[in-house]
């Protein structure tokens, strides 16, 4: 089946609700009547009143889009999931999948529906519960088709590791080129062996690492409730602990997912496959840059990556931490130094932390009036 291209967030228009409930819906109809609609209250079958529903979420009054998302929420089950099996609009489905996400049960009805589109799938997919993940990892024709679906699972911390790597290898071996996805690359290098004993490390089981994904971003009073009652999982919210027992690819992902005091212990992993994915994380902040360009443990290979990230390098504050650190690469340094104002010169030209190469040069610089 075709689907039409569709991009999620797009409101449905009016012509999606029957001829009979338009003018209780449109915008120039009375508040009033908007509001009986927004509430269910209308006499109407199921099938006619929850589309009229999804419409109003667009409305300009907070009160109708409020009135709606509450109506929805308390609907019985077995009156919205027939209707939500046999919508065919993809712009009706979208807001539902918006507004009754947090429920797997309306959600799977959902995404089983042929007509969702599959932007909604990349939506669901970014937001959902790890049972909505399970049933959208399971769908390859659609993630392969719309490749976005494969990143938002892989960036949601909810969705169970097995699965998502697994659409990840999918991707690698039908040759898509996805080098924009957050951890293809490092993917594609461990299926075709270029990580050295990556293919012998088990890593945490699923449940573990979903347990580990907790602790990362910050949800370490969830790790009760992620393991099941009767198993062995380590309970432990020793984020460190967690690392060390890894997988190359665990790492990877957690790198691009975990919070920033999981990124300062990735960044300093032995395998730079890791620490490079802690650089390509999408969750990272200035602060982080600035402090890793002025961490002295870090290898010269990630030093050299942020001194090439010219929007990084916009930042003083880190061109300055990059010209004081001594495993800063020396042609980066005197590049940087000669942007820094006359009272850092002076600190850079008296350290003896700073590659003396750049200490003399920043002497010479100040010597010659330049600063």
């Amino acid at each position: 089946m075709s689907l039409p291209v569709f991009v999620s967030g797009t409101p449905p228009t009016i012509d999606h609700v029957i001829a009979q409930l338009q003018p209780f819906v449109a915008r120039e109809a009375d508040l009033t009547r908007r509001m009986r609609v927004a509430k269910g209250l209308l006499p109407a079958p199921p099938e006619a009143l929850v589309p009229a529903m999804l419409w109003l979420f667009s409305d300009p009054e907070a009160q109708v889009k409020a009135a709606v998302r509450e109506s929805l929420g308390t609907m019985p089950a077995d009156l919205l999931g027939p209707v939500l099996r046999g919508l065919k609009e993809p712009a009706m489905l979208d807001v539902a999948a918006r507004l009754l996400y947090k429920t797997d049960a309306f959600s799977r009805e959902i995404l089983l529906n042929h007509a969702t589109a599959d932007d909604t799938l990349r939506w669901l997919a970014g937001v959902g519960s790890k049972e909505v993940c399970d049933i959208i990892s399971q769908n390859q024709v659609r993630a392969l088709r719309h490749p976005a679906i494969i990143e938002a699972l892989y960036l949601n911390p909810r969705a169970a590791q097995g699965p998502t790597q697994g659409l990840l290898e999918l991707a690698v071996r039908q040759n898509l080129s996805l080098d924009h996805i957050v951890g293809f690359r490092e993917t594609k290098a461990l299926l075709l062996g270029e990580e050295r004993g990556a293919d012998t490390e088990q890593g945490l089981s699923d449940a573990e690492f979903a347990v580990a994904m907790l602790v990362a971003i910050g949800q370490g009073e969830q790790v009760a409730a992620a393991v099941k009652p009767g198993e062995e999982e380590r309970k432990t919210n020793n984020i460190q602990v967690l690392i060390m027992k890894m997988s190359v690819a665990q790492k990877v992902r957690l790198a691009s997912v975990g919070d920033g005091q999981v990124r300062k212990l990735l960044i300093r992993d032995p395998k730079k496959m890791v620490a490079y994915a802690v650089l390509k994380s999408p969750r990272l902040t200035d602060g982080e840059i600035t402090g890793f360009a002025a961490n002295k443990a870090l290898a010269e290979d990630i030093l050299s990556q942020i001194c090439r990230n010219r929007q990084w390098t916009k930042d003083y504050s880190v061109r300055r931490a990059l010209v004081m650190n001594p495993k800063t690469p020396l042609p980066f340094s005197m590049t940087f130094l000669r942007t820094l104002n006359g009272k850092d010169l002076k600190d850079v030209a008296s350290s003896r932390d700073v590659n003396q190469n750049v200490a003399r040069a920043a002497k010479r610089i100040l010597a010659s009036g330049q600063a």
